[in-house]
């Protein structure tokens, strides 16, 4: 069965559909939205969007929270108790965006001053994605044995 057509029920929209439209939703809108206010002016999504994965030299893997998430969102309809697991670690992950304190740049880091609109809804949008995917599925994950021939 195709995953869409499992998790939005076109007659009733479910909760979880629901969840998971919405973080969709807030997360593409985060792109156009101040993510960080520093020293040096502001910071906005799509910039953090497109060079975020830079942040693995640094040790700052936050970014790497979208990819989990949608990978959770992929495995949800097959095995939903995995994609349960990488979400709930994507939701982890993000947090580490708490931490950041700096931003670097080729002539001085810019020091974050506070966080901005874009940040609280790509943050939201990972929990709503999480929310969708932990109470999407609606079947227990099954482990299918090999018959012989």
């Amino acid at each position: 069965m195709n995953t869409v057509s499992r998790i939005i029920r076109f007659d009733l929209l479910s909760l979880p559909g629901l969840s998971l439209f919405l973080g969709g939703l807030l997360w593409v809108m985060s792109f156009t939205q101040v993510t960080f206010y520093t020293n040096h002016g502001v910071v906005m999504g799509y910039w953090v969007a497109a060079t975020g994965w830079l942040g693995f030299g640094l040790f700052q893997f936050a970014w790497y929270a979208n990819l989990l998430e949608l990978l959770g969102v992929l495995l949800m309809s097959r095995y939903p108790n995995r994609a349960m697991v990488v979400v709930v670690l994507g939701v982890l992950l993000a947090g580490q965006a708490f931490w950041f304190t700096e931003i670097p740049g080729q002539k001085a880091n810019m020091q974050i001053v506070d966080l901005g609109m874009g940040f609280w809804m790509w943050y939201a949008s990972i929990v709503l994605v999480t929310l969708g995917v932990i109470f999407g599925p609606t079947e227990e994950e099954t482990i299918t044995t090999p018959t012989p021939n």
